[in-house]
């Protein structure tokens, strides 16, 4: 059975440390799935593996409670592999062009 990823749109706000405390933080995202529901607090970081420039894609989450406190559990996320790769690509995608904005208003 075949099935078919509704449409996606991302919206991605690149954040900009002030305080020159270290890092993964590169930008918030929100993808906004059919037109018609939205997923708020998606991130996106920078790899901790040294050469490894490419940011990833994490989806919001919450800190257990009780003695599930030191871990973390989805809020929201895909469901599918395929729902997943597209919904990151769309999110990376629109992180490079946000930017390139940034850059090209910066000259």
């Amino acid at each position: 059975m075949e099935t078919t990823l509704p449409s996606l749109d991302a919206r991605v706000r690149p954040f900009e440390d002030r305080s020159e405390r270290p890092t993964k933080l590169m930008a918030f995202a929100e993808l906004t799935i059919a037109g018609s529901f939205v997923i708020k607090g998606i991130r996106v970081l920078k790899r901790s593996e040294p050469g490894d420039d490419e940011p990833f894609v994490v989806f919001p989450a919450e800190r257990g409670k009780g003695q599930a406190q030191d871990r973390w559990f989805d809020v929201a996320h895909p469901v599918t592999a395929e729902a997943r790769a597209a919904a990151c690509a769309l999110v990376l995608e629109r992180y490079r062009e946000s930017r390139e904005a940034v850059a090209s208003a910066k000259s």
